[in-house]
């Protein structure tokens, strides 16, 4: 399991990485180390180095999965400056809605994006369409409670 991602660079374009990386990174995921709802500083340090894999996964490839454990590592991650860091530079990266406008929500509050900059990648524009609001306002709830502190 390990092999695929050990093969993995940290400038590696999502474009790159393969399936099999995604299926062993959610594999890893599984086996990280948990303190009540979220993830140990171990798992952080652990699934930091996989960032290019967890933001190439799509919603096709978590679409069995919740959620909420994505989130979770997400908030962990942004915690740290160096993955803040590369989630600035690689923000157009990441595939899957949901954790793009999670990442989004807490690059914006740590600081490290402008709202502009967060509107233009989730949604093609810096005015959001009427029919997303809601979904959009859920999003931005979630996302907010995972932000660093």
């Amino acid at each position: 399991m390990l092999s695929s991602l050990l093969t993995l660079t940290s400038c590696q374009a999502s474009n790159q990485i393969s399936d099999v990386q995604k299926k062993d990174f959610i594999g890893l995921l599984k086996t990280l180390p948990v303190k009540g709802e979220f993830y140990t500083d171990a798992a952080i340090d652990k699934a930091g180095r996989y960032l290019p894999v967890f933001f190439a996964l799509t919603e096709k490839d978590i679409e069995k999965y919740d959620i909420y454990p994505f989130l979770a590592l997400s908030r962990g991650l942004c915690d740290r400056k160096v993955h803040r860091d590369y989630a600035v530079r690689h923000f157009a990266e990441i595939r899957h809605p949901m954790l793009k406008f999670g990442w989004g929500a807490m690059l914006f509050n740590a600081g490290a994006l402008q709202i502009s900059q967060v509107m233009r990648c989730c949604f093609g524009s810096t005015t959001l369409p009427s029919k997303s609001v809601t979904r959009t306002e859920s999003f931005v709830k979630i996302a907010i409670s995972f932000s660093p502190r």
